[in-house]
């Protein structure tokens, strides 16, 4: 296998881990997944009776309840944050009126947004990547239903700071709109906006088990809000909307500190690892807090993405937006398969 020689020079500088030939590599979440072990063990759980009953969401919702220091009727337990987010608009969404948020993030909110007879006003990062803050206070006004900011904003933007937050939680209460906060990259970059959640009633802040805790196939985040906004969320899901094994096993997952350390320490590792190879190889990595780096590479963005797949079998994310249509985004992990994509990139874009 082709190995550039500035990945030699690497290995001396980052020797932890070896090199492994991977049978598919999927850059698009965490790469590595959880621990074996860790794993099977919960999968002894998985008995004939354990499949035979009906999901119960307490044990998890008293757990996250605990992690959070906060009381139960303040949690939601959905399937994939993204479905915490289809209620939320279910619930919220005024037909005819607007939905706010910057441009490019997450797909699903405009999805969702015209589902629901929203008009979706779209704040533009600039070409530097960044934010326009006045712009977007501007967009929000008497006819804004909901407002979303990604923090940090995937797949790229700068993260908002704590005083801007608190300009956007001002405004959307002042004109009655719905705020939410996706923190699916909280455990990438720590800050976090709960402290609002004392302040302000009208805030909604989503979490996510498929990024840091490596469970994406199991479908399950959770929503944190006041107890009146979490009982309008639950009056519109079905009875059953979370399967007792994303259950079981987001339940241990949230219970293990050292696994969350581990977790934390294996991401970050990789993250400055894949940032130092791009450098040294002459690319200019943007990686602003989340488990994710955008990049320009000297190739078609699509045809590397292609290249890459079929002679490597390594599955990266392209855009469609304009600003980038030149760039890839690839999803952090640890040293192991950051050394397993940089020399697939190396021996292909040139």
């Amino acid at each position: 296998m082709y190995i550039n020689p500035l990945i030699e020079n690497l290995e001396r500088k980052y020797p932890s881990g070896n090199r492994t030939s991977i049978l598919r590599l999927d850059m698009n979440e965490n790469p590595g997944g959880l621990p074996e072990t860790f794993v099977e063990n919960i999968k002894q759980e998985i008995t004939s009776e354990f499949l035979s009953t009906y999901p119960d969401k307490d044990p998890l919702i008293t757990s996250l309840a605990n992690f959070h220091n906060i009381e139960k009727n303040c949690i939601a337990v959905t399937d994939g944050s993204e479905m915490a987010l289809k209620y939320i608009f279910e619930a919220f969404s005024k037909p005819g009126n607007y939905f706010v948020s910057v441009i490019p993030t997450f797909e699903m909110y405009a999805v969702y947004a015209n589902m629901y007879g929203l008009k979706h006003k779209a704040v533009k990062i600039d070409s530097q990547f960044q934010i326009d803050i006045d712009a977007l206070l501007h967009s929000i006004d008497d006819e804004t239903s909901i407002v979303s900011l990604l923090n940090p904003n995937n797949p790229i933007g700068r993260p908002y700071t704590d005083e801007e937050f608190k300009l956007i939680a001002d405004k959307t209460r002042e004109v009655g709109a719905l705020l939410i906060i996706d923190e699916a990259y909280h455990y990438f970059y720590k800050h976090t906006q709960l402290p609002l959640l004392e302040e302000y009633n009208h805030i909604v802040i989503l979490r996510t088990f498929s990024k840091l805790f490596s469970i994406a196939a199991c479908r399950i985040g959770y929503a944190i809000s006041s107890p009146t906004i979490i009982k309008m969320i639950n009056n519109v899901r079905p009875t059953f909307d979370t399967n007792s094994i994303a259950l079981l096993f987001a339940n241990h997952i949230i219970n293990n500190k050292s696994l969350l350390d581990k977790l934390i320490e294996e991401e970050l590792e990789g993250r400055l690892y894949l940032i130092d190879a791009l450098k040294s190889a002459g690319y200019e990595p943007i990686s602003d807090g989340g488990n994710y780096i955008t990049f320009k590479p000297k190739i078609s963005a699509q045809v590397l993405a292609d290249k890459l797949l079929k002679e490597w079998n390594i599955a990266i994310k392209t855009s469609g937006y304009d600003i980038l249509k030149d760039y890839i985004r690839v999803t952090t992990g640890s040293i192991r398969y950051m050394k397993e994509f940089i020399n697939a990139l190396l021996s292909l874009d040139k």
